[in-house]
């Protein structure tokens, strides 16, 4: 992954994940994997730096058309409509004006063994309740892809497997491609309509970085699935501010705008992911030392978070500190409504493949200040890595064929069977009363 940092007195500096050079429009699930944990390196553009503006407002106005998406996928996005549904390629997402996007039905082409997936979901747009459809669900989970557990059936979840244990529902208002911030106003929408009850907010590696976004189709180019526009956030860490932005999509009309070359330049030029994607595209390896406190300072990142840091690491641990801070607002805003409203609320942490396999080996969390954080709160919180590394210790195999079950780029059904039972006896001492396997 990849951002651009800072701008100050004439000097634009921009920095990218060196594993991003590769090409823009990649798989997504393949880039997803490469983006968290990997090396920085920082980019001044000489022209930019000589006050040539006109050539990179050039490149990016190339780069703003070439993720142009064309009038009929937006009509695909407002309606879910994507041609019949037995031959759509995988998840499909409908545009939401608040939101984003939610998921519409689907089968899609990337199960276990390459079967296909069927994707269901009730009226209120959580994913299909297998068990126990007709009773009232106590617990509700919110996150991205992994908590909505793409690339598994409707009854291959980790909540179906979980609700089949304890003997009742367990319903899941996961969304693919979410960040932590689109999960959070998810829940204020459903849990602002419904009493009491348990709330699991589950965060992925990227989640962080996603609160970011204004429009995600400058970060992961024309093909992304969910490639619109967003609420996101903007911080400054020393002020300790975080602005909540709404998506500027605020109705279906709206997206067309995004076929307007005009609109996208005045809207999106100085948008930092932009920024980012450009510096991606000219390449580079050199950091700057001179260059980076302009960089920190656009963040609000005060100098002793990055004193004993490596120079060519810097960039990266201010993107990290950034990220992290927005999550930390999130998850007190949502510790917050959670108290005023009579709710339990648990934190989980999800990784993808690449990420648990670096805690394998011993590599540092990316996380670690957040994790930190964690630990003061009184909500229950739950760690997959640690999950996975005392599991780990029973094998004697080397880690990437230790994990190959668990993953299909998402979860497979065995990696979201091991979820549930990572999981199962925290949410049995957070229920009160019990459920009925356990009074």
């Amino acid at each position: 992954m990849a951002i651009w940092f800072g701008a100050g007195q004439g000097v634009i500096t921009i920095v990218f994940f060196r594993n991003f050079y590769g090409g823009l429009i990649m798989q997504r699930r393949e880039f997803l994997g490469s983006m968290v944990g990997t090396s920085l390196a920082v980019l001044s553009l000489d022209g930019i730096l000589k006050g040539e503006e006109a050539g990179f407002e050039k490149r990016a106005g190339e780069y703003l058309r070439s993720i142009i998406p064309s009038r009929q996928r937006i009509e695909d996005f407002i309606t879910g409509e994507y041609g019949p549904r037995d031959k759509r390629p995988g998840e499909i997402f409908k545009y939401d004006s608040e939101l984003g996007w939610i998921q519409h039905e689907a089968i899609g082409s990337t199960g276990i063994d390459g079967s296909k997936v069927f994707y269901n979901y009730e009226s209120d747009g959580a994913r299909k309740v297998v068990n126990f459809p007709d009773r009232s669900s106590r617990i509700r989970s919110y996150g991205n892809s992994f908590t909505h557990c793409s690339q598994a059936n409707n009854n291959e979840t980790w909540e179906e497997y979980l609700a089949a244990h304890i003997q009742e529902p367990v319903r899941n208002y996961g969304v693919g491609g979410y960040s932590v911030y689109q999960a959070y106003r998810r829940m204020l929408k459903v849990e602002k309509q419904t009493a009491g009850g348990y709330i699991i907010l589950n965060i992925w590696d990227d989640d962080h970085y996603r609160n970011l976004d204004a429009w995600r189709s400058i970060r992961f180019g024309y093909g992304s699935r969910c490639g619109f526009t967003l609420p996101h956030l903007r911080v400054d860490v020393v002020k300790g501010s975080c602005k909540q932005i709404e998506n500027i999509s605020k109705t279906p009309k709206d997206l067309y705008k995004l076929c307007d070359e005009d609109y996208l330049w005045r809207t999106f030029k100085d948008d930092p992911i932009l920024k980012m994607v450009m510096a991606a595209r000219e390449g580079g390896r050199n950091i700057s030392a001179e260059l980076i406190n302009p960089v920190a300072v656009t963040f609000g990142i005060p100098d002793e978070k990055i004193a004993d840091t490596e120079t060519a690491k810097k960039i990266k641990k201010i993107h990290t500190e950034a990220a992290l801070f927005a999550t930390k607002n999130v998850v007190t805003w949502a510790e917050e409504f959670a108290r005023d409203n009579g709710k339990k609320l648990m934190i989980m942490l999800s990784f993808g493949r690449g990420n648990v396999a670096e805690h394998l080996s011993g590599e540092p969390r990316f996380d670690q200040s957040f994790v930190d954080w964690l630990k003061n709160k009184s909500c229950p919180v739950i760690d997959m890595r640690d999950v996975f590394a005392a599991d780990y210790k029973k094998y004697k195999v080397d880690i990437d064929e230790y994990l190959a079950p668990f993953y299909n780029g998402h979860h497979t059904p065995r990696g979201n069977f091991f979820t549930a039972w990572a999981i199962k006896d925290r949410i049995i001492q957070w229920l009160n009363p019990k459920p009925l396997p356990y009074r």
